[in-house]
């Protein structure tokens, strides 16, 4: 049949039409999801296996060497590619992969799932190489055995709350492990293979390469014997005065490192999942409170270095009950009756009559100064997460109730373990005060220290002189005659001072309850170490800081000073000079 001439134009015109719109579609979706397209057809035809870096390693101190605190070993995991499995194979992939290797169905399945759009899905950790042979058996594609880094740490609860902990996937959880994660997290690598319609990779046809870069290694300034013996000591007095919590920090007062720090109840890191959130703080930093009579040194200190008052100052302690118009009723210790007493005894017995008496001769310009150059109201800057500042308020606050109680320790005064114990070391080592740190070292993946930390002096607070006279005159008698006489040590001459006090809330202090504390060092001849050991809340068998603190700080340190090599400074009457007994029988 022969087409008419109009019918032939029309059916040019026609293909015209449909090449040109033929075109513009084309451009049209080129424009439009040409980009998107041709990354499916590269992630087709491509295979991604991620290679996991291996986190840094946190090592503590012994005296000579160092030791392993985390670390990380190498286990089998399961992964899958999502879009190779096919949403309509989701259910029974999940269902063999649990039977094979546990992990739950339902979660394996909810996980690929939320990722149906990926080509990466971590499916069950941790398997043993019985479970990996049963995954490899199954040779379901798109499902392939990979490797991962564990963190592990080696020593259980030792140093656990400086740590911190690492989560399943290696994120990190808290403590120092979050703290320095920028040096610690690795960098993952990955390799790319060219892959086939059935995704399986051609390795002659590698794609992209990078290899993972491990992460820094963290030595710690904590010593790992010394922090065995912290713990032990408040574990031991946690227990036995059935207190709320116990604090404990152990300085080098010459250089600013913290030793060992510590408080209980506290967790083991390998098993952070099953812990209290509240077990994993490090109380000793981020825990405030009234220090009592362990500040009472600080005051008299400061007012002696000042001009303001001298050891044998006198002040007239109102035989034990102080009624004060301006302060309310000030007691001392139950018992205690003293008349006119210097200074220094004062602070060798402890009366709270005496140090409001020399408050109120100071005043609160003056007092606040004084604390504030202890170093008290503002964090100390260590290495650690969570670090409280403290309380000392802004002087617009004081009233005349603190100018007499802010010299034992209460009122607007609040204080860190860890305060309490670099403020103390500053009275050791001749008045210096130091930025405690904790980090000693971070080591680069080949061996190299990128960074090696140094002692950072803050400021003088007190002249040497005036720390040495105080050492030998008062905090040396607070131990052998005072009311520290349970931190006596045979071996060492040891100095410090006990501290009291009542447990403050918003509404009033609670009746009953009390933090008792002992801050010590040694040897009193050239002090090397500070011990501070605080006691919250003690609910039997005593509650005094010369009772539920002194003898563990004396524990501590006689067993830190033995370690270190330090010789003893003193010998008891019952030992001969040659190092035998007198009496050799039981």
């Amino acid at each position: 049949m022969k087409l008419a001439k109009w019918q032939f134009e029309c059916l040019i015109w026609t293909l015209a039409v449909c090449l040109v719109a033929m075109v513009i579609y084309t451009v049209a979706f080129q424009y439009r999801d040409g980009r998107e397209l041709t990354q499916m057809a590269k992630r087709q035809q491509n295979r991604v296996i991620p290679l996991p870096g291996k986190p840094g390693d946190i090592f503590g101190r012994t005296k000579n060497s160092v030791g392993l605190l985390a670390g990380s070993h190498q286990i089998s995991g399961v992964y899958a590619d999502p879009q190779k499995l096919g949403e309509e194979n989701f259910a029974d992939t999940a269902r063999k992969i649990a039977d094979a290797c546990g992990g739950g169905e339902e979660r394996i399945s909810q996980l690929l799932q939320d990722r149906k759009e990926k080509r990466f899905a971590f499916l069950v950790h941790d398997i043993t190489p019985e479970q990996v042979q049963a995954i490899v058996k199954l040779n379901i594609p798109g499902v392939q055995v990979t490797q991962e880094w564990r963190r592990h740490y080696p020593n259980g609860k030792l140093a656990g709350q400086v740590l911190g902990f690492r989560r399943i996937d290696g994120e990190a959880g808290s403590g120092m492990e979050l703290h320095a994660d920028k040096y610690l997290k690795p960098v993952d690598g990955v390799k790319v293979l060219r892959c086939d319609a059935s995704r399986r990779g051609r390795y002659i046809e590698l794609d992209e390469y990078r290899p993972p870069v491990d992460g820094r290694s963290m030595v710690l300034t904590i010593d790992m014997n010394i922090q065995e013996y912290l713990e032990k000591a408040i574990t031991a007095s946690y227990e036995k005065f059935a207190a709320q919590s116990v604090m404990g920090v152990v300085m080098d007062c010459n250089t600013g490192e913290v030793l060992a720090i510590a408080s209980v109840p506290d967790f083991d890191p390998n098993q952070y999942s099953i812990a209290k959130p509240e077990n994993m703080r490090l109380r000793s930093v981020t825990d405030p409170y009234e220090p009592g009579s362990t500040f009472k040194p600080f005051i008299a200190l400061g007012a002696v270095e000042m001009g303001k008052a001298t050891l044998n100052s006198k002040f007239f302690c109102c035989n034990g009950l102080f009624a004060s118009p301006k302060a309310g009723i000030i007691r001392d210790a139950p018992g205690e009756r003293f008349g006119e007493m210097p200074l220094g005894e004062i602070v060798v017995f402890s009366s709270n009559i005496g140090m409001a008496k020399l408050g109120e001769s100071l005043g609160n310009p003056t007092l606040h100064k004084i604390a504030k150059e202890f170093g008290f109201g503002h964090p100390t800057g260590i290495d650690l997460p969570g670090e409280d500042n403290g309380r000392l308020s802004p002087l617009s606050k004081w009233t005349s109730y603190d100018t007499y109680r802010l010299p034992f320790g209460q009122g607007q005064i609040m204080v860190t373990c860890l305060q309490l114990a670099n403020a103390f070391s500053a009275i050791a080592n001749g008045g210096m005060l130091y930025q405690p740190r904790i980090v000693d070292r971070i080591i680069a993946p080949d061996g190299q220290v990128v960074y090696q930390s140094q002692p950072t002096k803050l400021h003088r607070v007190i002249d040497t002189s005036v720390a040495r006279q105080f050492i030998d005159e008062v905090l040396t008698q607070v131990v052998e005659r005072g009311t520290g006489k349970k931190a006596h040590s045979d071996h060492w001459q040891l100095l410090g001072k006990t501290g009291t006090a009542q447990i403050g809330t918003p509404h009033g202090y609670i009746d009953r309850a009390f933090t008792g504390s002992f801050m010590g060092a040694g040897p009193a001849t050239n002090p090397q170490v500070v011990c501070v050991i605080s006691v919250y809340h003690p609910t039997k068998d005593g509650h005094f800081g010369g009772t539920v603190a002194a003898p563990y700080v004396k524990e501590v340190i006689e067993k830190t000073l033995a370690y270190l090599d330090v010789p003893p400074d003193q010998v008891d009457d019952d030992v001969k000079t040659d190092g035998t007994t007198a009496d050799a029988g039981n």
